[in-house]
């Protein structure tokens, strides 16, 4: 009985380990359900078709072009593999040949991944030939991108394969070898642009051919396209500002002061996409990555952070204004800049000895005027100054500095507009004055904007007080966005009466100011130059750079359709490049056309290499010390 009875113990524990295994092999093995299904049905998957894009009139900028790509299953891989007589076929060496299936291993040994990507139609036909010998291996077929354009990579953007990461984030939807946005709209409209995939099983015979479609297409899923998009941009006036900022760095930004929307948006230097796709894509990327003193992937325009200077004035006296400090009427004499103990912030307006009133010191940008009117924001209450800051800097922020302005684009910076908070951190409590960060009244100190911020600053004052979110996409599937966050306008905290007195000191700088040289006659331009300082550290040392060219506006004064600001790094006084660039733009843009043939000639076939090459030398000087 007792044989029996172990007899029955053992057949029960035989029977479980086979109805495991039986359920391992069928449920968690994926090897055997491939091998079944391999060699009788293929699954295809369908990539859609990416959406194309185009400018705000329609111009086509980004569209599609197939390829082809192998792909592979590793598990199914066998021994009899005859790997020179596969490269051979393919056209890539055996160590290829070792690191691409190494990588699809690391991804997954039972699911299909690409092995070898951008394969021309000619080159696939031969391929695809003899491609049923080699077990394993199977191909699809998928679009990437084609630039109709040469430049913009900063606004386009452009694609690359996925990251762990990506996958991770999203495993329902990407594997490896697919392509994903990267930068610029690619990447921020990347849901909207990248579409639904599908898939198509077809039946294949003993050698792997296919011989027909499966189940009658009852199992397929159809892809759906991507959405179009047709951007904010004008093209024309965009390859125009591009042509003006010929060997110069920095960014340009135009914005329609109606509704925020970015009508140009340049980083120079200048990138072309079509560098970005392709076999030599990851060499080319990796050149631009490795240029450290041109930094040509840095998008200037958002990212980079400047100190205003002189345009900033125009926020001082408005939170003057706004505070109660100061009047609509109140002047101050200039004797040649703001002197306070031994320093002097020094003054070149030319006028001196005289007071000075709000639209004057506007047009001729006086250091000692706008000083004297953040002095007494600072110390508006004189017991508390941080107070005082921190009251100042919310009037800031409220035009979009200091803070991300949540558009739509794949970057950006927040800035620097010190608080009360900030001084007492860095300074101790009641250890600093207004004369401590006077530097703030002109835009130099720890102020820091980016030009985008500028631009959006300066659509706030064409309204008198408030302004759209910037935003870079106009349609989606030729339907116009709806999203609140850019058709809602934004107020500041400036009441609208005080900037009629800004903007007929802006108007001025073009009569009696620094824009007098590059006035264009046709059409009336409220404006502001700014020369920024400019500096880096070496060894601990600060060494003093060429300072960069700033300028804004908005025109026409009567009826604003377009708001600029223009950086131009190390390029001197703001009337030497910053100004007459953003002068021509706004002609270009209003016009139509440019009768300033001369001074676009002048700034087309000039720029600042030299001085470039002088600052590059410098930098590399110190790298080689340091190393």
């Amino acid at each position: 009985m007792k044989k029996l009875y172990k007899f029955y113990i053992l057949l029960t524990i035989i029977g479980v380990i086979f109805i495991f295994r039986l359920f391992y092999i069928q449920i968690y093995t994926e090897k055997y359900i491939l091998n079944a299904f391999n060699t009788s049905i293929k699954q295809e998957i369908i990539i859609p078709e990416r959406g194309s894009i185009f400018d705000r009139n329609e111009n086509l900028l980004v569209f599609n072009k197939s390829i082809y790509e192998l792909i592979v299953i590793p598990i199914l891989i066998d021994d009899n593999f005859n790997i020179i007589e596969f490269c051979n076929l393919v056209g890539i060496k055996k160590n290829t040949f070792y690191k691409n299936l190494e990588k699809a291993k690391d991804y997954s040994k039972y699911l299909p991944s690409v092995f070898l990507p951008f394969i021309s139609k000619d080159k696939f036909a031969s391929i695809q030939e003899k491609l049923y010998k080699y077990k394993g291996f199977d191909w699809t077929k998928r679009s990437i991108r084609d630039y109709k354009v040469e430049s913009s990579v900063n606004v386009l953007g452009y694609i690359g394969e996925v990251t762990t990461e990506d996958i991770e984030k999203e495993s329902n939807y990407y594997q490896i070898g697919d392509f994903i946005g990267w930068a610029g709209v690619e990447k921020s409209y990347e849901k909207i642009l990248r579409g639904k995939k599908g898939v198509k099983y077809w039946i294949r015979d003993r050698k792997g051919c296919i011989i027909g479609s499966y189940n009658n297409r009852k199992n397929d899923v159809k892809a759906i396209s991507g959405n179009d998009l047709s951007l904010t941009i004008d093209w024309t006036l965009q390859r125009y500002a591009e042509q003006l900022m010929y060997q110069k760095k920095g960014g340009i930004v135009a914005i329609n002061p109606r509704n925020g929307e970015i009508l140009s948006l340049v980083s120079s230097p200048i990138n072309n996409p079509n560098l970005f796709i392709g076999v030599n894509r990851s060499k080319e990327f990796q050149k631009l990555m490795e240029n450290t003193i041109d930094n040509p992937l840095f998008d200037r325009t958002t990212q980079a952070r400047y100190p205003p200077a002189s345009p900033f004035k125009l926020l001082t006296e408005l939170a003057g204004l706004q505070m109660g400090v100061v009047n609509t009427n109140t002047t101050f004499i200039c004797y040649k800049g703001f002197k306070y103990g031994k320093k002097r912030i020094h003054c070149h307006s030319g006028i001196h000895g005289i007071p000075i009133g709000i639209e004057t010191a506007t047009a001729v940008s006086c250091n000692n005027y706008f000083a004297q009117v953040y002095k007494r924001v600072i110390e508006k209450y004189p017991k508390n100054l941080t107070r005082g800051v921190n009251e100042w800097c919310n009037i800031i922020k409220s035009f979009g500095f200091g803070n991300y302005l949540s558009n739509d684009l794949a970057t950006g910076e927040k800035g620097i507009i010190p608080s009360g908070d900030y001084y007492n951190k860095k300074y101790g409590i009641t250890k600093w004055n207004a004369i401590t960060i006077i530097s703030n009244s002109i835009g130099q100190g720890e102020i820091n904007v980016t030009p985008i911020q500028l631009a959006n600053m300066v659509c706030a004052i064409a309204n008198k007080g408030f302004f759209y979110t910037p935003h870079i996409v106009k349609c989606i599937n030729h339907k116009p966005i709806s999203n609140p966050n850019y058709t809602v306008a934004k107020f500041t905290k400036v009441k609208k009466k005080y900037f009629q007195f800004i903007i007929n000191g802006m108007e001025k700088v073009f009569i009696i100011g620094t824009g007098k040289k590059f006035k264009c006659s046709d059409v009336r331009m409220a404006g502001k130059t700014g020369t920024s300082q400019n500096f880096i550290r070496i060894d601990h040392k600060v060494i003093s750079l060429p300072d960069h060219s700033i300028f804004i506006l908005f025109a026409p004064v009567e009826d604003p359709k377009i708001a600029i600001s223009v950086i131009i790094e190390n390029g001197g006084y703001g009337s030497r490049w910053a100004g007459p660039i953003a002068s021509l733009i706004a002609e270009k843009y209003i016009k139509n056309n440019v009768n300033r043939k001369n001074l676009e000639k002048k700034i087309m076939n000039s720029g600042l290499q030299k001085v470039y090459n002088t600052i590059a030398k410098i930098k590399k000087n110190s790298f080689d010390k340091k190393k």
